[in-house]
């Protein structure tokens, strides 16, 4: 099963924050208004801030503030600097050489979890930080319209 890392939704989370209010924030701010430990928050900060979404402000009245608008920064390349990797993981390889699989060639199941693996991405890459900001009845509107689902 799909999931999104306890990390990774923190992430997230922490950057709708700073989004939402536009303005810098201390690491500290940011673990009282999420209600996480202030090391969660601050190794996040760091993988965040490597991952280029966030940029870290020195000094006195230091902070982080979001590396670009929330407009283009994509909710997967939060999750990217989280986990390093693509977002969805299937359990076989392009070759089919893991020894866990004794289908090594012309597998059926590789394609569909290669094409569910590049639709979550996709979705991902083309929702912004500033979409996750909606309501969420718009949030839901705007996916809905955006990637349909079949039957509805």
């Amino acid at each position: 099963m799909f999931r999104v890392s306890r990390a990774e939704e923190q992430a997230v989370r922490l950057i709708m924050r700073l989004a939402a209010l536009g303005e810098k924030l201390t690491l500290s701010d940011l673990a009282e208004a999420e209600d996480l430990p202030e090391p969660t928050v601050a190794k996040l900060l760091g993988m965040l801030r490597r991952g280029g979404v966030v940029e870290a402000v020195r000094g006195r009245n230091g902070g982080y503030i979001l590396a670009d608008l929330p407009e283009r920064t994509s909710a997967g390349s939060v999750i990217r600097s989280i986990s390093g990797e693509q977002v969805f993981e299937y359990p076989c390889s392009e070759s089919g050489n893991r020894a866990d699989c004794p289908r090594t060639e012309d597998c059926g199941l590789r394609p569909v979890w290669q094409h569910l693996g590049n639709r979550v991405s996709e979705v991902l890459e083309q929702t912004s930080i500033a979409d996750l900001l909606r309501t969420e009845i718009s949030a839901s509107n705007n996916l809905e319209n955006l990637w349909p689902l079949a039957g509805k």
